[in-house]
């Protein structure tokens, strides 16, 4: 079994709740959400385990297809086993101090539609973690190509969860750069598609 340092109590977390007096405004919200990019090179500095624990609970706030929460996630910091996973991907760049493997649960996916929003709501649980992994002050980076069966045995996963996706996260060496975004005129439309401006109101 992989040395990891996921291991919560069996009773799950309480996840914190902030009043209107803490909750941050929009505008630095929006800032984060704005500045972050992918990061793909990490320093040797390790992840301090409250901010590690900080990064799960986010991913258990995200949104949830008729709540089913059909995903599981395992946090792989064993630097033996991370090496071996960048081994599976090709995607996985140096020797981030922390990968998240993001599975599907598929027991609590058991219907067509289940099956089809599953890896959907856990895309979103990793859109959760990248943002507060960018919040913290560290980069992250979605890789979707490894070699699943391999993957299987190294982590002994169960053939009920389908892993979906592995995040490296850690602290970036070098000062994230924001990718191109198409512009706003190629992807948004207001009403119908091709009108580029809001309709005046009645």
């Amino acid at each position: 079994m992989v040395d990891t340092l996921s291991a919560v109590p069996d009773a799950p977390r309480e996840l914190p709740r902030t009043g209107p007096s803490r909750v941050p405004s929009g505008a630095a919200f929006m800032q984060t959400l704005l500045t972050r990019s992918v990061v793909r090179g990490y320093t040797d500095a390790p992840i301090d385990a409250p901010v590690v624990e900080t990064l799960l609970d986010a991913m258990l706030a995200a949104p949830s297809g008729g709540n089913a929460q059909a995903w599981s996630f395992l946090a792989v910091q064993d630097r033996r086993t991370i090496r071996r996973l960048r081994g599976l991907s090709p995607g996985v760049i140096g020797l981030p101090p922390l990968i998240v493997v993001v599975c599907v649960d598929t027991t609590r996916s058991t219907d067509v539609s289940g099956r089809r929003i599953a890896p959907l709501c856990a895309a979103m649980a990793t859109q959760n973690l990248l943002l507060a992994a960018h919040a913290h002050g560290l980069g992250a980076c979605p890789v979707h190509g490894f070699v699943p069966g391999v993957l299987r045995e190294l982590l002994d996963l169960p053939v009920t969860l389908d892993p979906l996706l592995l995040v490296p996260v850690g602290h970036p060496a070098q000062t994230p750069q924001p990718s191109p975004r198409r512009p706003r005129s190629e992807v948004i439309s207001y009403e119908r598609v091709g009108l580029s401006a809001p309709a005046a109101a009645d």
